[in-house]
């Protein structure tokens, strides 16, 4: 087997015209675990119709964690229970035409007056017995009417975009939010929302600062069993490879860390190769799978890290270096070790900025680097000793 590896002609060969183009936003294309949260939801889902009231469920987690691909499981759940699914932008939330055509009704007459706060009009359109004039858009209405109604908002991020609007839209936000939040609708409304690890902040500051057990989830890694199953699918059924996949299915798995982009981007290259190779796993094949995932994982974490310097970048490799994943840090310390070389205000800027771009994310508090290979990643390229190196011998050369 070592000759095949070492035989970098066929490697060459072998990797020769494998698109690197990956699927790696949006639904999952092979979805297992989290099924404790999906049972969750599903509860809350028979609870909220049942009493005619509502609330907000939240899933926070850091980038590529799979955040999208969890809304869409639960939006088929709610479907699935009878449930209108109705998918909102940011913007919705302090824009009444643009909320009442998200919820299928267009420009209704009397909702989009100037008279109406964000609340009247969404209120309205639940209770509103004749939403439209023609006969059609009426059976419609009325049979969503009778229907709990689901909304669902993925980079609730966005919502810190809030703190630029008027006073007035601002108050409109948060009431209607209050009003979901809190079950005030005379009708079963939920609102399902997703965002990285700053979303939690953004609904504090328009007043939501609890959550009702259960309802806030933390969204982590895959576990193994289920990175292990979505592997399979990948190969078995997308890429129909011949013979017992265990032996990649443990090779991927060393290299994905049970994070559900990286597994994309693994899985799918690998059923190019498979693909390619009309079925057969070959060592050859599996090198040139380790490879592109490899380059496509880098440019991942550097598409999370365009917004931080070089030095910054250093700054955050020696400070989180020597933190395992399951530890983490207090955002005290942190702010505190950055402050040293930066200052208050640009340290807790640099903190903000790597919390927005998934490099550091919230668990329970403590802040850490949430995938391991991108804290690898940050060491290998940004470890100071390795810099400093580097600026050493640049000096050298130039005396």
């Amino acid at each position: 087997m070592a000759s095949h590896f070492d035989d970098k002609t066929l490697m060459a060969k072998s990797r020769r015209s494998i698109s690197r183009i990956i699927s790696d936003r949006g639904p999952a294309a092979y979805f297992h675990g989290r099924t404790q949260i999906l049972h969750d939801f599903e509860d809350l889902l028979g609870r909220t119709k049942k009493g005619v009231n509502g609330t907000t469920f939240l899933i926070q987690g850091a980038p590529g964690v799979g955040k999208t691909a969890l809304l869409d499981q639960c939006g088929k759940l709610a479907c699935g229970k009878g449930w209108h699914v109705a998918k909102i932008k940011t913007d919705a939330l302090w824009d009444k035409g643009k909320m009442l055509r998200s919820l299928g009704f267009g420009e209704m007459a009397g909702i989009d007056s100037v008279s109406l706060s964000l609340l009247e009009a969404f209120k309205a359109e639940v209770s509103l017995s004749k939403p439209a004039r023609s006969t059609t858009n009426l059976n419609v209405g009325e049979k969503r009417k009778r229907k709990p109604l689901l909304l669902v908002l993925d980079e609730a991020q966005r919502l810190s975009k809030a703190t630029a609007l008027s006073k007035t839209q601002f108050d409109e936000v948060g009431d209607l939010l209050e009003a979901i939040h809190n079950g005030e609708l005379n009708k079963p409304v939920i609102l399902l929302v997703a965002g990285l690890g700053t979303t939690s902040k953004a609904f504090r500051s328009l007043g939501i600062s609890r959550f009702r057990g259960g309802c806030f989830v933390e969204l982590g890694a895959l576990d193994k069993g289920a990175e292990r199953a979505v592997i399979q699918d990948w190969l078995v059924k997308e890429g129909e490879a011949k013979g017992n996949p265990a032996e990649w299915i443990d090779a991927i798995a060393q290299k994905t860390h049970g994070w559900p982009q990286h597994i994309t981007a693994y899985a799918e290259t690998a059923v190019k190769q498979i693909q390619k190779d009309k079925g057969k796993m070959t060592p050859a094949g599996l090198i040139v799978v380790y490879k592109l995932g490899e380059e496509g994982r880098e440019a991942y974490y550097k598409q999370r890290a365009e917004d931080i310097s070089r030095k910054e970048r250093c700054s955050l490799a020696r400070l989180m270096k020597n933190v395992a994943t399951q530890d983490g840090l207090d955002q005290e310390d942190i702010e505190a070790a950055l402050s040293q070389e930066y200052g208050p205000d640009k340290a807790q800027d640099l903190f903000n900025r790597a919390l927005d771009r998934g490099i550091l994310h919230s668990q329970d508090g403590i802040y850490t680097i949430p995938i391991p290979s991108m804290r690898n990643w940050l060491k290998e390229k940004y470890a100071p000793e390795k810099i400093v190196f580097s600026q050493q011998s640049q000096i050298s050369e130039k005396l």
